[in-house]
């Protein structure tokens, strides 16, 4: 049976004073003021999210209070429909009017200078986005971490491929937006057809959630406007913090790629890259013990805010002229995996060198192909799928387990390279050219991987996509990397159809992987060696960022 919990308004804090912020069409906003004594004109930090302005998952009054000291009087909104404001729960509908709206109330008030700033992770660091696309005249600059302009949706990469649909979409829609609060629940992922643990869901709670359905009804009012609009609204400074084990850095990064390209928006970009997860849980912690967890230990909090916020607030400072200037500060600042941090003028760096790895007949990672070619494969049976790598995707840090046994199952195939007599750091963009034989709807999921000298597997990166064509050749996109390869460690490559409970299963044709029960087990091929081979390249990119 599933163990629901649903969450409401936290009180609001002493130190906090609600507002009620009017909208074009008459619905009020509730937000929280944060304000100096006395409340003398300053730039504002404007967050806007639906996660409850005063509950303990999002800690927005420490946060409030942590800018406060440093100069920024704080509002913190809870958007359209949650909690304390008012209007229909719809997801992510009204986020450039209302980012609009808001902030030119704050500048009609007598503690805003004219000038107003926003921060935010994963959906309040899209409504930065989103106000950006407004247009806003007084917004001068954002701090969107974990997020991108294109939140939650599937991307197309235009070359017949698609990414995998993350499973986490319909069940955020099914958590957070059936009314004003939210749910805290596990789906039974065993049942199927998938959607049936929701229809369990929604009638354990005698209540649906309109934007669930819609999905199914093909009504679905939530499509973020395109990354055009971000690109075609007046330019402001953005800093977009990405996280190497962020299950929503895809987004991110489709962003930054765009943004450095566009010569009004590249200027004033920056660019942080930590070895965080979307939790904000960092790899020198994990697994995450309970002194190190943020979410239930004050002292990890207090621990975890600097890191979180001084890079927003420097960036702040430059932006307004208050400490500094933008264009001295570095363009990239990049952690290196169980390394230091460095700085650079693009991503990848300059001198980041390049690195191929082929793959070959005999399940290594070679740095030359095998002059002739041989044909691998591997059967999926959408009846068992591989697992996920953790219990919560957007946590994947806080139980950072041992991969090595999902290399011997007989649906993965995985490629192992030599050991490293040296430290060597994997720093760049890394992309998976494989020659592939498998038919339209086919997934290949990847996972590049840190086997130790004691045989344990952990994830560095991966990467995915669907088939919309049978294709010859695909290229599976795995982000980008800075991460040292210790002595002795060495690289390895999982090749598989399936990520589940992360991302959706392979369907049989034509058919919603929610609402279709497993089709039949199915081989995929690939070629090794020979002319063209299947290829892993780790280092610079034809294109660099920012």
């Amino acid at each position: 049976m599933l163990d629901i919990h649903r969450v409401g308004p936290a009180a609001v804090p002493d130190d906090a004073v609600q507002v009620m912020i009017p909208m074009r069409d008459g619905v009020r906003l509730a937000a929280d003021l944060y304000l100096p004594q006395p409340p003398e004109p300053r730039p504002v930090v404007l967050v806007r999210l639906p996660y409850d302005k005063d509950g303990v998952y999002c800690f927005m009054p420490r946060i409030s209070r942590y800018l406060l000291a440093r100069g920024y009087p704080v509002v913190v909104q809870d958007v359209r429909g949650k909690y304390r404001s008012e209007g229909a729960t719809e997801f992510g509908l009204h986020e450039v009017d209302d980012g609009y709206d808001t902030i030119q109330w704050i500048t009609g008030q007598p503690w805003c200078d004219g000038d107003v700033v926003m921060w935010g992770d994963s959906y309040y660091g899209y409504t930065a986005i989103a106000a950006a696309m407004s247009g806003h005249p007084a917004l001068r600059a954002i701090s969107p971490r974990v997020t991108g302009s294109q939140l939650s949706t599937t991307l197309r990469y235009g070359d017949g491929t698609r990414d995998v649909e993350q499973t986490t979409r319909k069940l955020y829609l099914a958590s957070h937006y059936v009314d004003p609060g939210r749910y805290e629940w596990q789906p039974d992922w065993g049942s199927r057809p998938l959607r049936a643990t929701f229809e369990e869901f929604f009638d354990r709670i005698g209540k649906r959630s309109a934007c669930f359905d819609a999905e199914f009804a093909g009504e679905s009012r939530f499509v973020p406007p395109p990354l055009k609009a971000l690109l075609e609204s007046p330019a402001v400074p953005a800093l977009y913090t990405i996280g190497w084990f962020d299950n929503c850095a895809v987004w991110s990064w489709h962003d930054v790629r765009a943004l450095s390209r566009d010569p009004a928006w590249s200027g004033g970009l920056r660019l942080r890259l930590e070895a965080i997860d979307h939790e904000n849980y960092w790899l020198g912690h994990a697994p995450v013990a309970p002194a190190h967890d943020h979410a239930v230990s004050p002292a990890a909090l207090d621990s975890l805010l600097p890191r979180y916020l001084d890079p927003a607030v420097e960036f702040f400072d430059a932006v307004l002229g208050r400490s500094g200037e933008l264009a001295r500060l570095p363009r990239v600042r990049y952690e290196i995996c169980h390394g230091e941090w460095h700085e650079s003028d693009t991503w990848p760096p300059r001198e980041a060198t390049g690195l191929e790895y082929h793959l070959s007949r005999s399940l290594r990672l070679t740095t030359s192909p095998e002059p002739d070619a041989s044909v691998l494969s591997w059967t999926h049976d959408p009846s068992g799928p591989v697992p996920s790598t953790g219990s919560n995707p957007f946590a994947a840090l806080f139980d950072r387990g041992d991969l090595a046994a999902a290399g011997e199952r007989a649906d993965v195939l995985r490629f192992t390279g030599p050991d490293a007599v040296q430290d060597v750091d994997l720093i760049g963009v890394v992309t998976l050219t494989l020659r592939l034989s498998a038919p339209a709807g086919a997934h290949v999921h990847v996972r590049l991987l840190d086997m130790t000298p004691g045989g344990a597997a952990h994830l560095v990166a991966k990467g995915q996509v669907r088939l919309d064509a049978p294709l010859g050749e695909v290229i599976v996109d795995l982000q980008s990397v800075a991460y040292r390869l210790r002595a002795g460690h060495r690289l390895a490559l999982d090749l598989m159809s399936s990520d589940f409970p992360d991302y959706v299963p392979e369907c049989p044709p034509g058919a919603d992987p929610w609402a279709s029960l497993p089709g039949e087990p199915a081989t995929r091929e690939i070629t090794v060696g020979g002319p063209r081979p299947s290829c892993l390249r780790i280092g610079a990119a034809n294109e660099e960022t920012p």
